[in-house]
C-alpha cells in the first residue's frame, strides 16, 4: 500500500485534482484498479435544511464512489463521511451528512465528472459504443447506463432564430414522420419535433417572433403553419422541389413520346428498326399490354364514377381498389400511359460513355478496356466486360454509343431527369441524345428550351418578371404538362417568387436531415426521440454553433 498525505490544496493529489476540502489518506492499487481513500477536512459544515453550522460529530460511515480513469487504471474513491448533529434544536433534519459540491452529488455512485464523461460520449456515439469506449479507458459501464445519463441532460436553450428552413424527417418512412427546424444563417438545427403536424410547427413559430424569413418544401402542412406562426415572414419555396416538381411534369410529358424516345435511341445505336423478340420475350410483351388494358379501364370505370358525383371513398369500395389509388387516378383525367422497364448494368452503367468513347477511338481489346476502368474504380470482372462489349462487336463500323450497350431508350423519368440537370452536368451520351432528340420533335425541343430557361432562372435568381415571362411562354407553347405545372403554382405564387430572387434555399436544411438519419440508425431504435433529441442537439458540432451564436450576441 502506498500512502499520501494531501495538504488539501486543489490538485495536490497525484492522481486528479480534488476539491479543496478534500484529503487524500491512502491510495491502494488493486491490479487494474486505483482505490483512494479521502475524508473531508472543513471543521464546521452548515446543515442542508436550515443553514445552522454543525459543530458535533454524529458518526461516520464510508461511501465507495467511481471516478475518471487515471493512468489507464480504473479509479474508485472510498470517501469517509461524518453524521453532523444540527446545532439549531427547531431544525426537522437534526442530523446529516457532509456534502462534497464540485466532486459527487448526494446519493451517487458516480462522480459528477465521471458522469461528464458519460454524457460526451453518450451524446456522440450510441449507448452500446459509448460503454465500448469508456470500458476501454479504464471506465468500465453499460449501454443503458450511457443512455440515462444522456437522457438526463437538459435540452440547450434554442436561441434567436431570423432564418428558418423547415422539412420533414422520417421516423419511420411512410408511417411516422417529425420536423426539423434549422437556423439557416447561424447554421445549425434549431429544433426537433416529433411529429409533422401544421399545430406543432405554428407553435414553434409563435415562440419565435423575431423569424421573418422561411425556407420550406411545398408542403401544405409547412406553408400554412408558417402563416399562422410566423405572419410576418417572407416564405421561400426551396428551389430543389420546384425542379423536382417540373421534373414530374416532363414525366409525363414523355410518357405519351415514348415512341419518339425509342426512334431516337435506335438511331443513336446504329438500328434502323427493334430487333426480333424471341417467343418469351413476345409473351412477356403481351402480358404487360394486357396489365396496361387493365389499367386503363379502371382508370376510366373511376373517373365515370367521379362524374356521376360518387365520393372517392365510395369509389374505392366499388372498384376495389383503397383510396389512395383513386386519389391518384383523380390527379390526371388521361389514362396511364404505359410504363416502359429499362434493363441497367448497376456495374459498368457510370462506365458506359468513356468505353463508348475509347471504342469509337479505336480501342477493341476488352483486357485494355477493362484496366482503365478497373483505374476508374470499376469492380465488376473481366468476364462481364468482355460479355458487354461483345454488343459493339455487332454495330460493325458505325460509331457507338451508350445506347447501343442497354439497347433500349432511357425512360421518360430519366430524359426527365437529363433536362432538368445543368448543363455541365451531363454526359456526353446524354448530351447527343437530348440533341437528337430536339432535332427529330419540335415539341419536344420547346419543352427542353423551357426547361433550360427555368433552370437557369433558379440557379441566377432572375426574379419575378423573369418567371412572369416563362410562365407566358410556357402558356403560348401549348405542353399541357406544362401548362398544368405552371397553373399548380398559382396557390404558392409569392412564395415561388422569392425563391426566385432570394439567396436562402433548403439545402442546408437536407444536409441536417441526413445527419438525423444517420444519428438515428445509429441508435439502434434504443429509448425513442429523447434520446435522439439530445443526440442531435447536443451534438459537439451543434453546441459548437450556439456557443459561437451566444458570444457574438454578447
Amino acid at each position: 500500500m502506498c500512502v499520501w498525505s494531501g495538504d488539501g490544496v486543489m490538485g495536490s493529489s497525484p492522481f486528479l485534482p480534488l476539491p479543496s476540502m478534500m484529503s487524500i489518506d491512502a491510495v491502494e492499487q488493486r491490479s487494474q484498479m486505483l482505490l483512494v481513500s479521502l475524508h473531508a477536512t472543513s471543521s464546521i459544515v452548515a446543515c442542508p435544511r436550515c443553514g445552522t453550522a454543525g459543530s458535533r460529530i454524529h458518526s461516520r460511515y464510508q461511501r465507495i464512489v467511481a471516478d475518471v480513469a487515471c493512468g489507464g487504471q480504473h479509479v474508485v474513491l472510498k470517501l469517509l463521511v461524518r453524521k453532523w448533529v444540527c446545532a439549531l434544536a427547531s431544525c426537522s433534519q437534526r442530523i446529516f451528512a457532509e456534502r462534497f459540491p464540485g466532486l459527487v452529488q448526494t446519493y451517487a455512485r458516480m462522480t459528477d465528472r465521471l458522469i461528464q464523461a458519460l454524457q460526451s460520449v453518450g451524446s456522440t456515439t450510441n449507448g452500446a459504443d459509448g460503454a465500448y469506449i469508456l470500458s476501454r479507458l479504464s471506465m468500465p459501464t453499460t449501454g443503458k447506463t450511457t443512455i440515462r445519463r444522456v437522457l438526463e441532460l437538459p435540452l440547450p436553450k434554442e436561441g434567436s432564430v431570423r432564418i428558418a428552413g423547415i422539412d420533414e424527417w422520417a421516423w419511420k418512412k411512410g408511417t411516422h414522420y417529425g420536423t426539423i427546424l434549422v437556423d439557416l444563417e447561424q447554421q445549425r438545427i434549431a429544433a426537433l419535433l416529433p411529429e409533422r403536424s401544421e399545430e406543432s410547427a405554428a407553435a414553434w413559430f409563435k415562440q419565435h417572433p423575431e423569424v421573418n424569413i422561411v425556407s420550406r418544401d411545398r408542403s401544405k402542412i409547412f406553408r400554412e403553419a408558417a402563416s399562422r406562426g410566423a405572419p410576418q415572414a417572407r416564405q421561400i419555396a426551396d428551389r430543389f422541389h420546384l425542379q423536382q416538381n417540373l421534373a414530374e411534369a416532363l414525366r409525363g410529358f414523355f410518357r405519351h413520346h415514348e415512341q419518339v424516345l425509342e426512334t431516337v435511341a435506335r438511331q443513336l445505336a446504329g438500328t434502323a428498326s427493334p430487333s426480333p423478340k424471341i417467343p418469351a420475350a413476345r409473351q412477356t410483351e403481351q402480358d404487360r399490354r394486357r396489365r396496361h388494358a387493365k389499367r386503363i379501364a379502371l382508370h376510366k370505370k373511376i373517373w365515370k364514377l367521379f362524374r356521376v358525383g360518387q365520393s372517392k371513398e365510395e369509389i374505392a369500395r366499388s372498384v376495389g381498389v383503397t383510396s389512395r389509388s383513386v386519389y391518384r387516378a383523380l390527379q390526371h383525367e388521361q389514362p396511364p400511359a404505359r410504363e416502359r422497364r429499362s434493363r441497367t448494368h448497376p456495374l459498368t452503367d457510370p462506365y458506359l460513355s468513356y468505353l463508348s468513347d475509347r471504342w469509337n477511338e479505336g480501342c477493341h481489346t476488352a483486357s485494355q478496356l477493362y484496366e482503365e476502368v478497373v483505374a476508374q474504380g470499376y469492380t465488376g470482372s473481366l468476364r462481364t466486360m468482355r460479355r458487354i462489349l461483345e454488343q459493339f462487336r455487332g454495330s460493325g463500323t458505325k460509331r457507338v454509343s451508350r445506347q447501343t450497350l442497354q439497347g433500349k431508350a432511357p425512360s421518360a423519368r430519366s430524359v426527365a431527369l437529363m433536362m432538368v440537370r445543368p448543363a455541365d452536368h451531363r454526359t456526353k451520351g446524354q448530351v447527343a441524345f437530348l440533341d437528337r432528340l430536339c432535332q427529330h420533335d419540335a415539341t419536344i425541343a420547346t419543352a427542353f428550351t423551357l426547361t433550360q430557361t427555368f433552370g437557369q432562372l433558379l440557379r441566377k435568381r432572375e426574379g419575378p418578371q423573369r418567371l412572369d415571362q416563362w410562365k407566358a411562354a410556357v402558356r403560348a407553347s401549348g405542353i399541357a404538362e406544362l401548362i398544368a405545372f405552371v397553373d399548380g403554382l398559382a396557390d404558392d405564387a409569392e412564395a415561388v417568387a422569392n425563391g426566385c430572387s432570394l439567396p436562402w434555399s433548403n439545402g442546408m436544411v437536407e444536409r441536417f436531415i441526413n445527419k438525423v438519419k444517420w444519428i438515428k440508425r445509429s441508435s439502434y431504435g434504443q429509448a425513442g426521440f429523447p434520446l435522439l433529441q439530445r443526440r442531435v442537439l447536443l451534438h459537439p458540432s451543434s453546441r459548437e454553433a450556439h456557443c459561437l451564436e451566444t458570444k457574438h450576441a454578447a
